[in-house]
Parts: structure tokens; C-alpha cells; sequence
């Protein structure tokens, strides 16, 4: 067996973002720091397709082969590994609006899929988002106290979506 000197097919790719995405803009890494998040990463660099604006399905696909970093924890994975896993998100977006989602695995074709859904569809109108549009799904985590008394914590999972061109605030 012999082995390459070329580095895989996804660790180029992987460098390739890195080095040709640019930075979160700086108004959005503001708010993400007021908001006391921390763990920020880049999830996905991508073009808008029919299957992401399509109103009748309202959901945005994250084809995880595409994803650069893994923003799952293992008991996320669980979750939504199980067959009706659903697990309730926010969205940042450029005009610093929260909004609520779900996140869900699927397929899409024969692909496996992470999918943003409920209230995608609004937030699409929102931010008049169109196929075509190049985005940075971002990823970042809050802590939430969940019982004073023993004093437990978890961290909550967040997005923040920011579009590289066809930007509009309403």
C-alpha cells in the first residue's frame, strides 16, 4: 500500500475556506460577544440552491460532508439521531434579530443532512435572501443556567447567518 504525498480531498478543501472566507463582520462578532457567546466557528460556506428557498419544504439543508467544523455535541447527536429528533436553535442575522428554529437530521438525495427549519421561511423574507446568495452559517454557544439550587448549566446551540452579497435589513 502506498501512500500519498497529497494531502485528502477534504483537507484542501477545509484550507481552501479557511483561507479564502472572509472574517464575520465585525457588527456581528460585537453582538455575539454581548450576547456572551463563546466557541464561535464557521459551520458552512455556501450558495443558496432551489432546495434551501423552496417555501412548501421551509428549511435550509447543511449537507454534512460540507460542514468544516463539527458544532454537535455527542448528546446533540443522539438527539437527533433518534427517529423524530428535533432540537430548538436560534439564529442571529445580520440586522441582529434572534429568531427561533428547529434542527433536524435528514437526507437530501442520498446525503445525509443537518436542516434548519420552522420559521426558516420568515427569516428568509427578512433578510431577502435569494437562491443564488453566497452565506457563512456560523455556529457559537450560551451558557443557561438550568437550576439555580445546583447550580447545573448547560449551553445552548445558536447560528449566525451572514450573507456575502443581497444584503437587506427590514
Amino acid at each position: 500500500m502506498s501512500v500519498s504525498p497529497y494531502p485528502s480531498m477534504s483537507k484542501w478543501r477545509n484550507a481552501f475556506f479557511l483561507i479564502t472566507t472572509p472574517d464575520m463582520p465585525t457588527r456581528m462578532r460585537k453582538q455575539i460577544e454581548e450576547m456572551q457567546g463563546y466557541n464561535l466557528q464557521l459551520v458552512i460556506h455556501k450558495k443558496l440552491i432551489e432546495t434551501d428557498m423552496n417555501e412548501k419544504d421551509g428549511r435550509l439543508f447543511l449537507i454534512i460532508k460540507k460542514i468544516l467544523f463539527d458544532f454537535i455535541t455527542p448528546d446533540e447527536e443522539k438527539l437527533l439521531n433518534d427517529a423524530n429528533g428535533v432540537m430548538e436553535v436560534k439564529i442571529l442575522d445580520e440586522g441582529q434579530r434572534v429568531s427561533p428554529m428547529f434542527l433536524t437530521k435528514g437526507k437530501i438525495q442520498e446525503h445525509d443532512a443537518y436542516c434548519l427549519t420552522t420559521h426558516w421561511n420568515s427569516f428568509v423574507a427578512k433578510n431577502c435572501l435569494k437562491i443564488g446568495h453566497l452565506i457563512q452559517l456560523w455556529s457559537f454557544r450560551r451558557v443557561r443556567l438550568v437550576d439555580i439550587e445546583n447550580e447545573i448549566f448547560t449551553s445552548d446551540l445558536y447560528f449566525a447567518l451572514n450573507t456575502m452579497d443581497g444584503r437587506c435589513f427590514l
